[in-house]
């Protein structure tokens, strides 16, 4: 894996300076969000830091910073598949939590299960050493769509 700011996985090169959104989530740099290649596809990663502490005698993460996480990845990626220059808002989530998430680099693997013109939704898998920790399924509402006109 080689952390970059914005990488496109396909090429093996910077992505165009518009989809460096990541950069634009203070959130993210503060809870350390790095963009990498997992399997050539675009992934994150976020590794374990005393404000994520959820647990301090299992030291595990705390269960908002995952799910804020998931959420911040799911945003960033959404935005780039539709090819967004602004940053979309959640409309909704599910979050699964499915096993304690140790300290160590968690990874997240982004999908696009659908983009519609009016909701689309991204699916996030969180993965600790391999093994998937949390899920979560995001929806958004688009707002480029444009009011129908009747002639």
């Amino acid at each position: 894996m080689n952390p970059s700011p914005s990488i496109d996985c396909n090429r093996g090169s910077s992505a165009p300076p518009g989809q460096s959104l990541l950069a634009q989530v203070p959130y993210a740099r503060y809870l350390g969000i790095e963009e990498v290649c997992h399997n050539g596809k675009p992934a994150f990663q976020m590794t374990f830091q005393n404000i994520h502490l959820g647990n301090p005698l299992l030291r595990t993460f705390h269960g908002g910073v995952l799910a804020s996480f998931a959420e911040v990845v799911a945003t960033v990626y959404m935005a780039r598949e539709q090819g967004l220059d602004r940053l979309p808002r959640c409309a909704s989530m599910t979050f699964d939590y499915l096993r304690p998430a140790f300290a160590g680099a968690l990874q997240a693997v982004p999908t696009l299960v659908r983009g519609g013109k009016r909701i689309s939704t991204v699916s996030v898998q969180v993965f600790l050493a391999g093994k998937l920790v949390c899920a979560g399924r995001f929806i958004f509402a688009n707002s480029r769509v444009q009011a129908s006109t009747t002639p």
